[in-house]
């Protein structure tokens, strides 16, 4: 019994160390785990952390959601983009500065580019068609536009002539493959060829109007870019979008460009935000999904109708 008792006392020594378990010691619950388990108590406030977390989650939801949507623009933030678009705002101030044919080799580049762009995003699916189609008779139209108006009409007929001939013939007489492959070639091309010629065409019939468009489609970009980019809706960026473009129209209205009055002004800048976002819908169609890869078609999409607008609407209204 003594030495029973001794052993006892030994045992409850603090001088002798206690052997380490082989578990080590306890761990301590993650932050993750601690929150989970705080919020699972009954009548208790979320803290400020988990509030943001939650709002993070949602919009996280939220652009998912909305990148999912086959006509909703989908900003594409990787990479320089703003230097890129101010880029592109130099390289067209600078070829309104030195004239039409400038202009027309400018935008002829582009709109050729966005054309082939969205040809190629359609090849990319398995369709047979050839871009270089629709870079080729996009290209050729715009050109004609610095001739005459009734010159790009021929070249628009052209490019619809050259796509139903192009794909009657790789389709060897099956018709319903003819047809598809002919509309592709329309879908993507057609749009950015007129647009791209009534925009020179636009600078060959005031070229401060055409400086006007430029700058108040530019002002819409920025803002639907810089803000829409990181919203959580579809619809903060282009309303950002209209909220520049009217502060522009003010700067427009006020420095009189010609052939403007400050009403006119107003009318045709009131209709570019609308327009420049039905152009944006109007790209999303020309392409197989609104995420498909076609950044030469983005960067012009915003005058695939505001350059038709705006060339019929001054033409016969004011000039």
């Amino acid at each position: 019994m003594a030495r029973s008792a001794a052993g006892s006392d030994a045992e409850r020594d603090p001088k002798k160390p206690e052997k380490a378990s082989k578990a080590g010691p306890a761990k301590k619950p993650s932050k993750k785990v601690a929150a989970k388990k705080a919020a699972a108590k009954p009548g208790r406030k979320p803290t400020r952390a988990e509030r943001a977390e939650a709002r993070r989650r949602e919009q996280v939801r939220k652009l998912r959601a909305r990148s999912g949507n086959r006509y909703l623009v989908h900003y594409d933030i990787d990479g320089p983009r703003v230097r890129l678009g101010l880029a592109w705002f130099i390289g067209a101030v600078a070829a309104l500065a030195l004239g039409t044919v400038a202009t027309a080799l400018y935008f002829g580049l582009a709109f050729a580019a966005a054309a082939s762009h969205a040809l190629r995003t359609w090849r990319a699916r398995g369709a047979p068609v050839d871009p270089r189609v629709a870079l080729i008779t996009t290209a050729l139209t715009v050109a004609a536009a610095a001739v005459h108006p009734r010159a790009m009409g021929v070249a628009v007929l052209l490019l619809a002539v050259t796509a139903v001939a192009m794909a009657a013939k790789d389709a060897a007489g099956d018709l319903g493959a003819a047809f598809a492959r002919a509309s592709l070639v329309l879908q993507t091309a057609l749009p950015a060829a007129v647009a791209g010629g009534c925009f020179v065409l636009l600078v060959e019939l005031e070229l401060w109007a055409a400086v006007s468009l430029l700058l108040l489609v530019s002002a819409y970009e920025t803002g639907d870019f810089l803000i829409g980019s990181g919203s959580a809706n579809a619809f903060e960026g282009p309303l950002a979008g209209g909220v520049a473009v009217l502060v522009v129209t003010l700067v427009v209205a006020a420095l009189g460009f010609p052939p403007f009055g400050v009403g006119e002004a107003f009318a045709f800048g009131l209709l570019v935000a609308p327009g420049a976002f039905a152009g944006q819908i109007l790209a999303s169609v020309m392409l197989p999904h609104a995420r498909a890869l076609a950044p030469a078609l983005r960067r012009v999409d915003s005058l695939l109708l505001t350059a038709p607008l705006w060339y019929l609407g001054i033409d016969v209204l004011i000039v």
